[in-house]
């Protein structure tokens, strides 16, 4: 069989009704929300079944969303190949044919983390509602933005940053995604937001996208939540992971718990490797990529990374076979 990596999203993936077809049939994904209702003390079933979007897209509420939508996609895929383990619902080190790595994209590395056994699942819970809390409460604290740049090149993202920054004190601006060759996006204070869109034609970008979002995420105006997020890990038994996850931070595999602890804390503040994680992985050889949550977001990046990779979103029950197949050893055609 081919060999194949597990992708799990971030935000910008999130939809209305997100995770109810599987809560409704698969009885391991039903008991994935309820946990991450019991553990956040979140209406998460009403916020991914029902929304409204206003209240989903916040920031504290979208990222346990997210997590548990995804734990709950991959707890479904277990349960329907008999591979479900009552007492790590959702860990994948013990299934026939393991996916060769994880990655997860900004939050969605948590989720990598409790699949590849590094967190237990009520404990990865908690760790994402406290990384929304205090990721929302640092944007309140510090307002900010970003933007999506769309052509040009990364010298160009860190051209356009250092000249919209100019030597001045303080942050202003900063490379915040590394999504797909062709795609970075920025981040920082509002007025640099609004003098980057202003410039980035200049510097070779065809597009500047000012995104709907009111915080600068993986940027230094996130350090409160890098502090708190240190004081939640402290505490937290981590384990060595059991499969590999690709850092967002250093887009090379965390091999064990002191690596997990420590990018739990960084990946907050941290540019987001994204492209570099995709190409890594296709440079061992993985050739198929499983999408594991709602959308297709990352799949898409990863056809513009790697063209020849074969991308497979997996959010709702007719999609689950292909990746249960996989878990299980079969051949899926």
């Amino acid at each position: 069989m081919p060999e194949y990596a597990l992708l799990f999203p971030g935000q910008a993936s999130q939809k209305v009704g997100m995770g109810k077809a599987l809560a409704e049939e698969s009885e391991s994904a039903a008991a994935v929300f309820a946990l991450a209702e019991e553990v956040t003390s979140l209406p998460i079933r009403r916020l991914c079944f029902e929304g409204p979007d206003r209240e989903l897209v916040r920031t504290e509420f979208l990222q346990p969303c997210l997590a548990a939508t995804s734990l709950a996609t991959l707890a479904a895929a277990l349960e329907a190949g008999g591979m479900q383990d009552p007492d790590a619902p959702v860990a994948l080190g013990e299934v026939p044919n393991p996916p060769r790595a994880l990655a997860g994209h900004s939050v969605g590395e948590i989720a990598a983390l409790a699949a590849a056994g590094a967190l237990a699942l009520e404990d990865a819970l908690t760790v994402v509602a406290e990384r929304a809390r205090s990721m929302a409460r640092a944007g309140e604290a510090n307002p900010g933005g970003m933007l999506a740049l769309i052509g040009g090149d990364l010298d160009g993202a860190y051209a356009l940053c250092e000249q919209v920054d100019g030597g001045g004190p303080g942050f202003r601006l900063g490379v915040a995604n590394l999504n797909a060759p062709g795609q970075t996006i920025v981040a920082g204070a509002p007025e640099a937001i609004k003098k980057a869109a202003g410039l980035a034609r200049q510097l070779g970008f065809r597009r500047a996208i000012e995104l709907p979002v009111s915080d600068a995420f993986h940027t230094p105006y996130m350090e409160s939540a890098q502090r708190r997020l240190a004081e939640v890990v402290r505490d937290l038994p981590v384990r060595d992971p059991q499969i590999p996850v690709v850092s967002n931070v250093s887009g090379k595999p965390l091999g064990d718990a002191a690596s997990v602890r420590a990018e739990i804390c960084a990946q907050v503040t941290a540019p987001v490797l994204w492209a570099g994680s995709m190409q890594l992985l296709s440079s061992e050889g993985i050739t198929s990529f499983f999408e594991v949550g709602p959308g297709n977001v990352l799949s898409g990046l990863l056809r513009r990374t790697v063209p020849s990779a074969s991308a497979i979103p997996v959010g709702d029950p007719q999609q689950l076979r292909a990746l249960t197949d996989s878990l299980n050893g079969a051949s899926n055609g």
